[in-house]
């Protein structure tokens, strides 16, 4: 893959703050309505979305790529390992990090430069994908996940990623959109862009993939995927891909096989419900109404 460079010359002016009354501060910059850390873009880590997202939607797009599409922390980088160990047909982990393979945090020189088969993954809202994509109808893996485990993720991530330093209290502030945008885009407006998309093109091959269903039963979700992208998947390769992406070995694969920095793991729990830990009483009852007022069509049978 080619060197990746990025101008890090970013306009003042182009920088959006989004603050509280507790001297927490996101700084983003926008396209689409998609919001990328400023930071990440000054220091180099990936292209300026303003310059960069414009180019994405003209890039070159193959008939055979896959797209992963899911709401950071949905399980992304899980879905991703499973993909290309069912399109390698072996259970051994992908050598280079799924960021290499992330529309938004690479220009259309780097990702046209992967080999085939290729899984692009990615947060982007359907507004900002290449469109070629959409002309192609290339396969696609929607993932969910329930939005209260989201959320909690997320914030861990956040505190990683762009420093955010309040409490998980205070982030849910940001996250319902009390200050304004969100970093990446509300939960809510994702999914429903996404819901309308796919419900308004039935052509557009789509597999939907629960993170609870996952992690409930893995070597039939494993099974199921592969169906879906065509490829043959018995019971000793689905078992063998399911212990390799367990939570615990896909964790260690990241700092073992990939080179991940220990510093900033993007793996922490992986487990379901673990918003219980975080939502007190009241906090629960407003997200509730978050959730009810910005209603999307995904229907969960784990208790939210």
């Amino acid at each position: 893959m080619p060197e990746r460079r990025y101008d890090t010359e970013v306009s003042e002016e182009d920088i959006i703050k989004v603050s509280d009354s507790h001297g927490n501060v996101m700084e983003f910059l926008e396209h689409g309505g998609q919001y990328i850390s400023a930071k990440g873009v000054i220091m180099g880590k990936f292209p300026n979305p303003k310059t960069n997202f414009p180019r994405l939607k003209e890039m070159n797009i193959r008939s055979d790529d896959f797209f992963l599409c899911a709401y950071p922390k949905a399980g992304t980088h899980w879905t991703w390992e499973i993909m290309s160990m069912i399109l390698q047909q072996t259970a051994e982990y992908h050598p280079l990090k799924k960021e290499t393979h992330m529309l938004e945090f690479n220009t259309p020189e780097v990702l046209e430069s992967v080999t085939s088969p290729r899984v692009f993954n990615t947060h982007l809202r359907p507004n900002n994908m290449p469109q070629q994509f959409f002309d192609k109808h290339c396969k696609t893996v929607f993932v969910q996940r329930n939005p209260k485990d989201v959320a909690v993720s997320f914030y861990y991530h956040c505190m990683q990623t762009i420093k955010f330093c309040g409490t998980f209290i205070q982030f849910m502030d940001f996250f319902m959109e009390k200050h304004g945008p969100v970093y990446h885009s509300a939960w809510p407006l994702y999914t429903l862009e996404w819901e309308k998309y796919f419900k308004e093109h039935p052509d557009h091959p789509v597999h939907y993939i629960m993170y609870e269903d996952l992690q409930q039963d893995p070597v039939s979700e494993i099974k199921r995927l592969a169906a879906f992208m065509d490829k043959p998947c018995d019971d000793q390769l689905a078992n063998q891909i399911a212990e390799k992406c367990s939570f615990q070995n896909l964790k260690t694969a990241s700092d073992t096989v990939k080179g991940g920095d220990r510093s900033m793991s993007f793996y922490r729990k992986g487990k379901v419900g673990d918003w219980k830990n975080h939502f007190t009483v009241a906090l629960n009852e407003e997200f509730d109404q978050y959730l009810q007022q910005h209603k999307t069509d995904t229907v969960y049978k784990y208790e939210i």
